[in-house]
């Protein structure tokens, strides 16, 4: 029985599930548990298993895209199992989301389903089939379909439930001449996402290659077998470097010398330039646009080499290396010269699109400044017997102590001291916690994380040190919870690993401080008899929301921290026999 896959949700404040990578192709066959997808959260990872056996029929949502807890992803359904229903209910929904669909079936200006298809470059006049494509009632692979081939969803006629359009409508308005020269002949492959994606990457044209997957389906396997030693686009980058012309002058010289029309199917003289940017289709890959971008290229005025006219990488680059090498037949003009006219057009920039995790690190920073009053606090204290502590407890407990640790002991004693900075604050209410629950900033590759330490005021040295080891790796590698990273009272970021001699801390709300620790180094200070004496010292900064705590509340602080931090071994000691 087919079933709908949907977006679990990985915790309370969990708005929306970011997939991450597909682990198994469309077509593949899956078993009951196992893992599909890999997501992520605003705070966390996950993963997405599935229930029943079955065949991976479709991918609703695709690497990059995000859904709310409960929203479909995939289907999944016996190899020939009719999934249309399914799959209608599921574009609907997604529809509605914005409100088009429903608007236009109550107001009764939805386009008629069964319309006669019509050529995309002849609906230019009274608002144009852009504009109908956003009414259209389609399942999501139609669309993607559709995007792929460049078919005009309001020329084609729905099949599916109350008219929808399915992915293989689409497939039939490719067959009969609505898509693009080129496309009909990948119309009826079947190709995974990944085959496809290696196919532009290879430059191989899928509807050539065997396919050896479920149902003939073509893999990712089958479209590298095909692949030809070398053959990545080469012979088209030669040619433009030989003849030193872009790509896009030499379609236009084509089809103004033959009167025909332009390289994707529109006829260039035919309407303005704003009506032909909004009809000619451009295909190119995710990153073969992110190339463009970084070379400078214009991406619309290079001609792809790939299959159906799709630019690959080896076609941006060819277009950038013409642009900036100078040839004789083109000669400065404007008085500009001949240097300043082969300069490529804008700059290398590279665009980083937030994940969810970062925009969620982005919103609460964001949050954290416009709300508290941050005011930081800086002061330095001994070094040597923090560092002579550590590494005897580390030798006698026979567990891998670090600086760090004995660091959350001299903390979690200076809270016992100041309790009003193991504190949260929300709604005007400054709340005083018992525990100690301390969060140590971790440096992960999609951001910043701090996961909890819990009740460091009960714990022996020993088992501080195994906990905050445990949480770090579960962080690092990707793994950690929602009970990880939820309940912190109070946070301590050390910089000084990275030669960090004094920074401020942005508060981690709700909480209402966070200690900055810094490098130990060494410092020149006074001596017995005032002889000048060099001696390893840290630093300390903290910041505090003062709307709940006053600065002389922080002096308090820091040198009630200092003063464990130069004489650790009291704490040392207790901690050590818990």
């Amino acid at each position: 029985m087919s079933y709908v896959v949907k977006m679990p949700k990985l915790g309370m404040d969990m708005d929306q599930g970011t997939v991450v990578e597909w682990f198994v192709d469309e077509g593949d066959e899956v078993s009951e548990g196992d893992v599909v997808a890999e997501i992520e959260s605003e705070k966390t990872t996950g993963e997405i298993e599935v229930r029943e056996d079955g065949v991976l029929r479709e991918v609703l949502v695709e690497v990059g895209d995000s859904t709310e807890p409960g929203g479909a992803v995939a289907v999944v359904g016996g190899p020939d199992e009719d999934i249309s229903a399914l799959l209608a209910e599921a574009g609907v929904e997604a529809e509605s989301e914005s409100g088009a669909t429903d608007a236009a079936e109550r107001d009764g200006t939805a386009p008629a389903a069964t319309e006669e298809p019509t050529q995309a470059t002849s609906a230019t006049g009274s608002g144009g089939s852009i504009a109908a494509q956003v009414d259209v009632v389609a399942t999501p692979r139609a669309r993607r379909r559709a995007e792929e081939t460049g078919v005009d969803l309001a020329s084609v006629t729905g099949t599916g439930p109350e008219g929808a359009i399915t992915a293989d409508d689409v497939n039939e308005a490719v067959s009969a001449g609505a898509a693009e020269e080129g496309a009909a002949s990948e119309a009826d492959v079947k190709v995974t996402p990944r085959a496809r994606r290696r196919a532009e990457e290879l430059d191989v044209d899928v509807s050539t290659v065997e396919g050896t997957g479920p149902q003939g389906a073509v893999s990712e396997g089958d479209v590298e077998a095909a692949a030809a030693p070398g053959e990545s686009g080469a012979e088209s980058t030669a040619e433009m470097e030989s003849t030193g012309t872009e790509p896009a002058a030499d379609a236009q010289a084509a089809a103004t010398e033959t009167g025909g029309t332009a390289t994707r199917g529109t006829t260039a003289e035919s309407a303005p330039r704003g009506e032909l940017d909004s009809v000619e289709r451009v295909f190119a890959s995710p990153r073969v646009r992110r190339l463009s971008r970084q070379l400078g290229v214009d991406i619309e005025a290079v001609e792809g080499t790939g299959v159906g006219g799709a630019i690959t990488e080896p076609d941006v680059r060819a277009a950038g290396s013409a642009a900036r090498e100078p040839t004789a037949s083109q000669p400065a003009t404007d008085g500009t010269t001949a240097t300043e006219a082969t300069e490529p057009v804008g700059t290398r920039d590279e665009e980083r699109p937030l994940g969810s995790m970062r925009r969620t690190i982005a919103e609460r920073l964001g949050e954290s400044y416009r709300e508290a009053v941050h005011v930081t606090v800086h002061r330095t204290a001994g070094a040597a017997d923090l560092l002579a502590a550590a590494k005897a407890a580390k030798a006698g407990l026979d567990v891998a102590v670090s600086v760090n640790d004995v660091l959350l002991l001299a903390v979690s004693a200076t809270l016992d001291a100041h309790p009003e900075f193991n504190a949260t604050a929300e709604d005007e209410v400054h709340r005083l916690h018992e525990d100690h629950n301390l969060c140590v900033a971790v440096d992960v590759d999609a951001g910043l994380v701090a996961p909890v330490i819990r009740r460091v005021d009960q714990r022996s040295l020993a088992e501080v040190t195994e906990e905050r080891r445990a949480v770090t790796d579960r962080a690092l590698a990707g793994n950690q919870t929602m009970d990880d990273l939820t309940g912190g009272t109070f946070t301590v970021s050390n910089l000084g690993g990275l030669g960090v001699e004094s920074f401020d801390p942005v508060i981690n709300p709700p909480q209402v401080a966070i200690l900055g620790v810094d490098a130990i180094a060494d410092a020149v200070v006074p001596g017995e008899g005032g002889e000048p004496t060099v001696e390893k010292r840290i630093g300390f900064d903290l910041s505090f929301d003062h709307r709940y705590v006053d600065g002389a509340d922080a002096a308090r602080f820091l040198r009630t921290l200092v003063t464990h931090v130069e004489d650790p071994w009291p704490l040392v000691i207790a901690a050590g026999g818990r």
